[in-house]
């Protein structure tokens, strides 16, 4: 995974006599070893270190290259000790809920971090984490996606397996399994680099490898044209397979002499182009992104679009970027040169690190990033595009865990991605997952003005998810209307705002109970409180109309139309606490005014009694039925009116007695 860095630190001969530890303390070797990355190394001489005396350095090198080896377990240990001690310092309080909440420790990581943001307030990496802790115990909380999640037995291995992509009907995946190419030519004959040993696993360096995913004896190395001496992962072919893109790390010089220092430096992570040679029947020799910074930055996990035209990649540019690795994307230019990296922008990137992007055939991107609330580690999202706008959201249960989930790689229905989680065959395992059925639901809707049914543009709607709290947001287009997509067995509140507009709130979406996909619509009006110009009334500034309330003839049962409405004004009493109000009904002059008062008086208590309901005090709220008493135009007893006429008068108002 990217927190092994696919890094090479290079140290020359000439460092020997300098750093040959000869007369030097265990512990200035052992932060040699770290600096080169060489944790396996590293290990041993802090244990040593510790033994002999036990320092907060020695606690916190052991701590850390434990933790950059992704052994939680031993890392959680020593993270233990080190908080004991007075010496630790904040960061070192960061990490330890990190893995705290690797290890599915969350209630103490939550404890750990609470501690630390009363002395450092604002910390945003420390925030996401505490967030992740409260939402994963949520998350827990609701039955996970059901559907065949499975271990790919047969692919995996006891060593890391993962990043997983896909070329003629075959899985091709990152191991660093035990192989046996050799190294010929050396750049270098003077390095202390070991050409089957990376010093932060101890294991071998990742090489790609494809396979069946039911047949063990199926796996076999790719050729050396694409597998150097040193990291190969993170494969992604375009449609015609004819080009691959994959990351690598190799030895390069930098400079042209090293006499007279020391030449310690750090060789990153860059991205191979090949080309398939039809006539030939191999690959052709690989050429380097232009954008690559081996020297200066790690730039990988690569995916290149079908049509060969848009690369997607990470990478940490330092200051041009949000934080740790973001995504980014050029494009190929009708001459075929890649275009200056885009940066995907807040939306999608974070301050921690985003890793692994990719698309499905239907537009939808997935990636893993550490930079969101999420269960643990890194945490695979997917993200929807809505008129220029992406919405994210995490995956949850099964998909993610505790640790570090990340490669997703969608294959039609089947979502592909690796994980260290524990109960696998190895350190980083391949798994997938198939939902036993897979139901689309998509809510449509247009926004317009109650009063004069035009339709809003650029009106705000907020979709929530009522058993995640996760959140979507879009803007209505120029014709009112907007789109979402929605999971199966979930409810929804949709909440619709425009400036100079009140708010239509409490709107419920579900799709529970829906056994075939569907095209879901929920409609709205939104207005603002029309005020009422009818003779008798004392206080006319004070009384505003209802829209949309109505009730079957001769009935006073609310109807559920009616409760955007009343819901409408829920808000507006919650948002005015020191208001009193009259609820008023009033009824044409059909009927006798005997009859029309007292239906008038049953539906203003059964609205009272709704409002009271929704949690508004008693002593708020006076009903009051009128039933034919004010009228608001000619249409009285005897008088011939239209059916619009008469609606006009049957209406609701409230009035604001107190303020």
């Amino acid at each position: 995974m990217f927190n092994k860095k696919y890094t090479l630190p290079v140290l020359l001969t000439f460092l020997m006599t300098a750093g040959a530890a000869q007369g030097q303390y265990i512990i200035k070797q052992a932060d040699t070893e770290a600096a080169l990355y060489n944790y396996a190394k590293a290990i041993p001489l802090y244990e040593k270190a510790y033994s002999r005396k036990p320092t907060a350095n020695a606690a916190r090198g052991l701590a850390d290259s434990y933790r950059k080896m992704n052994n939680y377990q031993q890392a959680d240990a020593w993270y233990e000790k080190l908080l004991a001690m007075p010496d630790h310092t904040a960061a070192d309080e960061v990490h330890y809920a990190q893995i705290l909440i690797s290890n599915g420790k969350h209630a103490a990581a939550r404890t750990i971090l609470d501690a630390y943001l009363l002395k450092m307030p604002g910390d945003k990496v420390a925030e996401n984490l505490r967030q992740g802790c409260d939402s994963t115990i949520q998350w827990q909380s609701v039955s996970p996606v059901g559907g065949d999640f499975e271990n790919l037995q047969y692919l995996n291995s006891e060593w890391s397996d993962w990043s997983t992509a896909f070329n003629s009907g075959r899985i091709v995946f990152a191991s660093d399994r035990p192989y046996d190419s050799l190294r010929h030519n050396p750049i270098f004959n003077t390095s202390n680099i070991k050409k089957k040993y990376y010093g932060w696993t101890g294991n071998s360096y990742l090489h790609l490898y494809e396979g069946v995913a039911e047949d063990s004896n199926s796996t076999r190395l790719l050729p050396r044209t694409i597998n150097g001496d040193y990291h190969s992962a993170n494969a992604s072919y375009t449609a015609d397979g004819q080009k691959v893109y994959y990351a690598i790390t190799d030895l390069k010089k930098k400079g042209h002499t090293f006499l007279g220092r020391e030449g310690t430096y750090t060789l990153h992570v860059e991205i191979m182009e090949q080309a398939w040679d039809t006539a030939r029947n191999t690959w052709k020799q690989a050429s380097p992104f232009p954008y690559n910074g081996i020297f200066n930055y790690a730039v990988g996990d690569p995916w290149i679009s079908p049509d060969g035209k848009t690369l997607y990649f990470v990478a940490d540019y330092g200051e041009k970027g949000l934080g740790g690795t973001d995504i980014y994307y050029s494009r190929r230019d009708d001459n075929g040169q890649w275009l200056e990296p885009v940066n995907m922008g807040p939306e999608i990137n974070t301050s921690g690190n985003e890793r692994t992007p990719v698309f499905d055939k239907e537009g939808t991107f997935y990636f893993a990033t550490d930079g969101r609330p999420g269960i643990g580690g890194l945490d695979i999202f997917k993200a929807v595009k809505q008129q220029d706008h992406w919405t994210c959201r995490n995956m949850g249960l099964p998909m993610n865990s505790a640790q570090d989930d990340l490669g997703p790689a969608p294959d039609n229905t089947t979502l592909y991605f690796s994980s260290n989680r524990p109960g696998g065959k190895g350190s980083d395992d391949i798994y997938r997952f198939t939902p036993y059925r897979v139901l689309l639901f998509n809510l449509y809707g247009t926004i317009v003005d109650r009063k004069t049914g035009k339709p809003l543009h650029d009106a705000a709607i907020k979709l929530v998810h009522k058993e995640t709290g996760a959140s979507a947001n879009t803007l209505t287009a120029a014709d009112g209307t907007y789109h979402f997509r929605l999971d199966s067995l979930s409810s929804y509140d949709l909440n619709v705002t425009k400036a100079g507009y009140d708010t239509a709130s409490g709107l419920n979406v579900t799709t529970r109970g829906l056994t075939t996909s569907a095209n879901l619509r929920q409609d709205a009006s939104l207005g603002t409180p029309e005020l009422i110009t009818g003779t008798g009334t004392p206080d006319l500034v004070n009384t505003f109309k209802l829209q949309n309330i109505y009730f079957d003839l001769a009935k006073w049962d609310i109807k559920p139309t009616s409760l955007p409405e009343l819901n409408r004004l829920v808000t507006i009493l919650n948002n005015n606490r020191g208001w009193k109000v009259e609820i008023a009904t009033h009824t044409d002059a059909r009927s006798s005014e005997s009859y029309n008062m007292k239906l008038s008086q049953k539906r203003a208590e059964s609205i009272v009694s709704y409002l009271i309901s929704k949690g508004i005090a008693r002593e708020r709220l006076v009903a009051k039925g009128y039933g034919e008493s004010r009228l608001i135009n000619r249409c009285a007893d005897g008088v011939s009116c239209s059916e619009e006429e008469h609606q006009a008068n049957r209406r609701t108002e409230f009035t604001i007695l107190e303020r």
